[in-house]
């Protein structure tokens, strides 16, 4: 087991893009993430689409990617989902490294993720996330967190089923 207090997070930079190309196409995440371009990512990091990505480091060793995404910020997504509070939040979470796969960071990286980043924003309450139904390991991870099933979802928008889970600040930090 290894010690989330090794754990850290920053900004996605240009200079990542080629990495997060590789983390994306290793055979653990390619089904999930598969992707040869990754220029949109280009548009986050600038802030000209409002969707945050970080990378994420054990001690010194970049690992993985997690992105948030408030609702109210995507309209069309908001509608899909069914989701009516603007400061609802999605995330996505990759770890990329093979050398950190099933070593049981999932859960208190998002767990850590959650409290650091996502809810330090006083205005966020609730996180919703959306593995496909047969993403088992991701939903498993999501679980142990505290993300509990609320409804599937034919199409995610994009042509994707959707298992959809929801953890909510009170759930995760108590109060």
């Amino acid at each position: 087991m290894l010690a989330a207090a090794n754990l850290s997070f920053r900004p996605l930079r240009l200079d990542d893009l080629p990495m997060i190309r590789a983390w994306m196409n290793v055979p653990h995440a390619v089904r999930w993430w598969g992707r040869e371009d990754v220029s949109e990512y280009e548009d986050y990091i600038a802030g000209r689409t409002p969707i945050f990505p970080y990378v994420v480091s054990y001690g010194s060793t970049p690992i993985g990617l997690v992105e948030w995404v408030r609702f109210g910020d995507h309209p069309d997504f908001m509608r899909t989902y069914g989701v009516t509070d603007p400061f609802a939040t999605n995330m996505d979470v990759l770890i990329g490294d093979p050398a950190f796969v099933h070593r049981g960071l999932g859960g208190p990286m998002i767990r850590r993720f959650l409290t650091e980043i996502v809810f330090a924003d006083p205005r966020i309450s609730t996180c919703l996330i959306d593995p496909e139904p047969e993403n088992r390991i991701a939903i498993r991870a999501y679980e142990k967190v505290g993300f509990r099933w609320v409804r599937d979802l034919a199409d995610d928008g994009e042509g994707h089923p959707v298992y959809l889970m929801e953890l909510t600040r009170a759930e995760l930090l108590g109060g």
